[in-house]
């Protein structure tokens, strides 16, 4: 499917690209690749949910609080809403379960987003435990060094995420992407399906 360029989709609609796939398989690194490549913004839902100005926004995620989808889809849309000269978007690990999923399809249509791809990298249990183990020593983040919280972050992948991925096999747009491929190898299958740049 060769992505369409900004100018194909006339004002009424702009590309969106979907990463998914289980903590430590590289959507962030091929997020921000793909964005520095294209012009397209990089969407975190994380950062988004870190620059609130929301006092409850803050006070959930102080606690360690898991926030509410309506919440985090509220964020979302004014995110996009502010940035509505951005050429497109790419979604980093978003949405995460069905809920989000019918969340962002709303989204989209609210703002005349279109899916243009949904790349799934897919890398075995063991590499990504052994990705965050390494991925500690500079990230900052206790949870990446701590082996319990990568297991109850895998179980909450395989019980809410993997579910809401296999809802999104059948479209045509569906990609997966052998993630344990060094690096350039797996931007490089990345742009062979954007067919673009």
């Amino acid at each position: 499917m060769k992505i369409k360029k900004f100018g194909e989709f006339s004002g009424k609609s702009k590309p969106c690209i979907l990463f998914v796939g289980p903590p430590g398989c590289g959507k962030g690194t091929q997020s921000e690749i793909l964005s520095n490549k294209t012009g397209y913004l990089h969407v975190s839902t994380g950062e988004i949910l870190r620059d609130s100005q929301s006092s409850k926004i803050k006070s959930m995620m102080k606690t360690g609080e898991l926030l509410p989808d309506d919440i985090v889809a509220e964020e979302l849309s004014k995110f996009i809403s502010s940035n509505q000269d951005s050429s497109g978007f790419i979604f980093d690990g978003y949405p995460r379960n069905l809920d989000q999923k019918k969340f962002f399809e709303k989204i989209c249509e609210d703002h005349g987003l279109e899916i243009v791809n949904i790349f799934y990298l897919e890398v075995p249990e063991e590499t990504l435990q052994a990705r965050i183990k390494e991925r500690s020593k500079t990230s900052g983040r206790a949870d990446d060094a701590d082996p319990k919280a990568f297991q109850k972050r895998m179980d909450e992948y395989q019980e809410k995420t993997s579910p809401m991925i296999k809802s999104m096999r059948k479209s045509k747009s569906f990609y997966k992407i052998d993630g344990t491929q060094e690096l350039e190898h797996i931007t490089d299958d990345i742009f062979d399906r954007l067919n673009e740049i």
